[in-house]
């Protein structure tokens, strides 16, 4: 969410802090900033408004209404709190609802005599620092309420629309197979079967796709004089399954997909109304407001011992108060217990540990002390499967083996995910063969960067099938040394069901074994093993181990041998490698080495790698070069 810091000055013109401290208070006590940009003389703040406060933060005034109730002051104005002036009905509307699920509200104004044109530059200003192109200055309008306050507007041509009657007819309904509407931007969509849309039901014409875009139909020119604008409350499971089906994501969408309250209408409507009547003229005709079902306060208690419980803290009945006061939260206090109704654009609070987040953050973090847990009242007890996994994974280790995680989600299964996050990750994973060999095709492309002869991986993991979940071992091997592959993987298998063995103490080993992955059912290797009292000790590492981050970029080889005098040492020779080659030396592997006629003859295989590009063959020439030069130099050696 894209704020404007001069626009929330405007909520708070003494109290607003200076940008830098804004960003430190939104973070601490409410959202992360995800960065922040100079346009002309104003700052536009980027807020990372998570899910839960996205029905009432994706607005100026609701951020703003943050940063009152975390430095304390009022906001000097809020559109949410005015009286509304009293509404005239428009005669010459009607209104139906087909799915007053889908469509729980539906608030319309009519305003005559309008004159479309240019916004004026500061609606202009604000909408353009916000990266939203200015249309004209009733499109603007509405972007702008829209932006201030969180509920989207749409805006009519009425004399588009045909009257029956003498009145207009408006209906929001679910679209039919096939039905197709041309967009604002001039873009063509076919809709899917039961999407929401807006209609002018004399004709039975779409006029827009509800909660989403408006339709050519019925598009505000500058020949528009008089206007119809809609406000709604929309279900925002249908807008979202509509927006991913049409790959048609807008602001608007964004917010009706978050829940904004169904209350906001008609202050968006006065918004509206007054912003147009100042800056296009027009004569407000009246409204209408389809609200079947009204949502109704929810009322959350908690007591000043579970706030304290679940914080760690020690707060006192003054402090909830005074917290509660700060968010502008409507209460009652019996005997320490809060009863706490929020205001209707609050509709994330549900629970009371929603209520204890709010309390939690305006007191601040940071406040809550670190305390030592209270001491065991009995020993757990040693679990069994990670008492003996600890035991494999030192023997496997010793061997020469890595351990790695895999995938646990893939595209098929026998346990498959209710809600998958994508169709290639939508079952468990019915054994550890399948993400091995993954594993060693991936350490594969790395073998010459790393100087493996032989890719040696295990895993320790759970595995899933219709008779429910089990641990398996998997283990994996692959030689590269050009040898015979199958006769050593299976050499392998021998060695590890001994390694498994002496582990465990259990001379009934079995497993399968194909193409170079080994499976053991882990659970039925220990089920006869005894239980355990203690765990063991696991041994440190003597010396400090030291991880460096691997570069993005491919590594290049290249090879080099050299003849030098009796008595050069391998390292003497690297050294001068090194010192031509410089940071963009990574490895290197001695290939060959022997004696003759007083001479000693070394090969390697060098590893050249960038962290910031990808090299170039030029780039290697212009190295070897330089390495080979330098070679030369030292008496009695030559490259060969």
């Amino acid at each position: 969410m894209k704020v404007s810091y001069l626009w929330l000055k405007e909520y708070l013109p003494d109290a607003l802090p200076n940008q830098e401290e804004l960003q430190d208070l939104i973070t601490f006590h409410a959202f992360e900033i995800e960065g922040s940009q100079n346009v002309g003389d104003d700052t536009i703040i980027n807020i990372d408004v998570l899910p839960n406060r996205s029905s009432d933060c994706l607005s100026h005034r609701g951020v703003a209404r943050e940063i009152s109730a975390i430095v304390g002051k009022k906001l000097i104005k809020d559109p949410l709190q005015k009286k509304l002036s009293s509404v005239q009905v428009a005669n010459n509307l009607i209104i139906s609802i087909e799915n007053k699920k889908q469509c729980s509200r539906y608030s319309t104004m009519v305003i005559e005599g309008v004159a479309v044109g240019p916004s004026p530059l500061w609606l202009k200003s604000r909408l353009e620092a916000l990266g939203q192109r200015s249309i004209n200055n009733i499109v603007d309008a509405t972007n702008y309420v829209m932006f201030n306050l969180g509920q989207p507007l749409h805006a009519f041509d009425a004399q588009k629309l045909k009257k029956k009657n003498g009145k207009w007819h408006i209906a929001v309904r679910n679209s039919h197979e096939g039905e197709a509407i041309t967009a604002l931007d001039g873009a063509h969509y076919t809709l899917p079967e039961d999407t929401i849309v807006i209609t002018d039901a004399v004709e039975d014409t779409l006029l827009g796709i509800g909660g989403i875009k408006g339709g050519k139909q019925a598009e505000v020119t500058k020949d528009t004089r008089d206007i119809i604008i809609e406000a709604a409350h929309f279900d925002p499971v249908a807008i979202r399954k509509t927006s991913k089906e049409l790959k048609l994501r807008t602001d608007a969408s964004l917010r009706f997909e978050n829940r904004p309250s169904s209350h906001l209408t008609v202050f968006a409507l006065e918004e509206v109304k007054e912003l147009i009547v100042s800056i296009a003229g027009g004569t407000y005709k009246g409204s209408t407001d389809t609200y079947p079902t009204p949502e109704s306060p929810i009322d959350v208690s908690v007591t000043v011992a579970e706030i304290n419980s679940l914080l760690g803290v020690t707060m006192t009945e003054k402090d909830v108060t005074a917290i509660l006061k700060r968010l502008d939260f409507t209460y009652t206090n019996r005997r320490d217990n809060f009863t706490v109704t929020a205001p209707f654009e609050r509709s994330d609070l549900h629970i009371k540990e929603d209520l204890i987040e709010e309390v939690g953050r305006l007191y601040g973090y940071k406040k809550i002390q670190s305390q030592s847990l209270e001491p065991l009242k009995e020993k757990p007890k040693v679990n069994k499967s990670f008492y003996y996994s600890e035991r494999v994974r030192r023997a496997l280790v010793e061997m020469g083996f890595s351990e790695v995680y895999t995938y646990t989600l893939f595209d098929a299964g026998e346990v498959e995910l209710a809600n998958p996050l994508s169709t290639d990750k939508c079952a468990l994973r019915i054994s550890l063969e399948r993400g091995l060999k993954e594993s060693i095709k991936q350490n594969e492309k790395n073998a010459p960067f790393l100087g493996l002869d032989v890719i040696n991986i295990f895993e320790i993991g759970t595995v899933f099938t219709v008779k429910g979940e089990k641990l398996q071992l998997g283990v994996a091997t692959l030689p590269l040394n050009g040898k015979d592959k199958s006769s050593q993987q299976h050499e392998t298998f021998e060695m590890i069901k001994r390694a498994l063995s002496g582990a465990l103490g259990n001379n009934d080993i079995s497993g399968t074994e194909h193409d170079g992955v080994f499976l053991f059912d882990f659970d039925e290797l220990i089920k006869p093993l005894e239980e355990k009292d203690v765990y063991e000790s696991i041994p440190r590492p003597q010396n400090k181990v030291i991880y460096k981050s691997l570069s993005p970029y491919p590594f290049a080889l290249r090879d080099i041998a050299v003849w030098t005098q009796a008595g050069a040492k391998e390292d003497e020779v690297i050294s001068h490698i090194v010192g031509e080659a410089g940071d963009l030396f990574a490895n290197y592997f001695l290939f060959d080495k022997f004696e003759k006629e007083g001479k000693v003859s070394y090969a390697f295989h060098l590893v050249f790698q960038s962290r910031e590009r990808t090299l170039t063959d030029d780039d290697i020439g212009a190295v070897m070069e330089r390495i080979t030069k330098a070679l030369n130099k030292q008496k009695g050696w030559e490259v060969r």
